[in-house]
């Protein structure tokens, strides 16, 4: 059933999304511009390149960041990027021990974010298939979200009669003012539902669900206890999304 969930909390002092159907693949397809270096937080495996600096496993390259990204290594492994590779050597004892409590606790001290790094994002996988996500710049969780809906989308699309998948299955990108109507809901945790969407001709609509309690349903008994707090609607004709609130 998560399987055709998306679910996010956002707490935005520490520019943290507790995730459920948000993946690497799903922020890989949405950054614009490559990623030079990755630094994935131990455990250390022997398979990668070791930065002598950290005792961390380090990816570079462009091809070789996003054949390990989509991995599956990479479901479960922490990782976040960083701009250039001597901004390593900068870390301080520190520093390097807040990221070792980051991967050990799977949560933070401080927000995650690193000056001498310059680094925009952390990914940190949790248990059950959920993940923390903090993103320097909402704008980039934005995109990233867009990209796990219309990926969901996709998915849920396959599943209805044939004469409704005739149209077109390149769903547009949610537009960033629906996106900033959405944050008040994520700031309280909101589920967007695809096994309950409704699919026509002309238009596709997502519930939206804010769970009991702080957890992602795992039994449809749990999800129907959810409250309904209003639906994504896409307007398939001219390509528009909009926000409908309950």
């Amino acid at each position: 059933m998560r399987d055709s969930l998306i679910y996010v909390h956002y707490e935005p002092l520490a520019h943290m999304f507790a995730t459920a159907g948000v993946t690497a693949s799903d922020v890989l397809t949405a950054h614009s511009r490559p990623w030079h270096h990755l630094l994935l937080l131990p455990p250390v495996s022997d398979d990668e390149l070791i930065d002598p600096h950290t005792g961390f496993n380090v990816v570079s390259g462009q091809q070789e960041i996003t054949t390990w990204l989509r991995s599956k290594e990479a479901r479960n492994r922490a990782w976040l990027d960083f701009r250039h590779g001597p901004y390593l050597q900068e870390l301080t004892p520190n520093e390097i021990a807040e990221l070792l409590y980051l991967a050990h606790m799977r949560t933070h001290i401080q927000p995650p974010f690193y000056y001498k790094l310059q680094n925009s994002l952390v990914f940190i996988p949790q248990k059950s298939e959920l993940a923390t996500l903090y993103f320097r710049q909402t704008r980039q969780f934005d995109e990233t979200l867009s990209a796990a809906i219309v990926r969901h989308l996709r998915l849920a699309a396959n599943e209805q009669p044939f004469w409704l998948r005739l149209r077109q299955q390149d769903f547009p990108s949610v537009a960033a003012p629906v996106m900033t109507a959405l944050y008040p809901l994520l700031e309280e945790g909101v589920m967007l539902d695809f096994g309950a969407g409704v699919f026509s001709k002309t238009n596709v609509v997502v519930p939206l669900l804010t769970p009991r309690g702080r957890f992602v349903p795992e039994r449809q008994d749990e999800l129907a206890q959810s409250q309904r707090r209003g639906q994504l609607e896409l307007d398939r004709t001219s390509g528009t999304w909009r926000l409908a609130a309950e």
